[in-house]
């Protein structure tokens, strides 16, 4: 058995407004929706001026991220030290800036954990040898003109896929 419902807009008009002429209070009804309507996407545009300008976000996440990555390098020799430190037969590390990825970490809350750059490349002039060193990233809202919190080891030293031996 269906049971329809039928809502005739007429009818809840007629009954929020009695007398008077119906469709002038149609109209006043719609004009006032719209209002409210217009007035809540000004509210919202005002707080988020951005949120609809796509372009503009993603040319300053862009040069955001060209200036990370050479903030990054100027730390090269940390990186590489690094990465020796990993082990004692690594003589010399390759970095594979262009292979540079940026990624968000969480720690459970909204805010999440912060930004990390992770770092590829390989040691000793070895052919398919590899690593990835994580780079904590400072939020930079205090002004810091050096960003990088400190390093963490991404991925073991590996040669074909497989562990280095050490």
């Amino acid at each position: 058995m269906k049971l329809l419902i039928s809502i005739d807009f007429d009818m809840i008009v007629e009954s929020i407004f009695l007398g008077g002429s119906m469709r002038k209070k149609k109209k006043i009804l719609i004009l006032g929706f719209t209002a409210i309507t217009l007035s809540g996407m000004a509210i919202i545009g005002s707080q988020h001026p951005n949120l609809f300008s796509i372009n503009s976000h993603q040319a300053k996440q862009a040069s955001s991220k060209e200036q990370q990555l050479e903030d990054l390098k100027k730390h090269a020799k940390e990186i590489e030290d690094f990465v020796k430190s990993l082990s004692p037969k690594v003589e010399s590390v390759q970095i594979a800036w262009d292979e540079t990825q940026w990624d968000e970490i969480g720690n459970g809350t909204p805010q999440g954990g912060g930004e990390i750059l992770m770092v590829y490349g390989g040691f000793n002039h070895i052919q398919n040898s590899s690593w990835s060193v994580l780079v904590y990233l400072k939020d930079g809202k205090n002004g810091e003109k050096d960003l990088i919190e400190g390093f963490g080891s991404g991925s073991p030293l590996r040669v074909e896929g497989k562990l280095f031996d050490e």
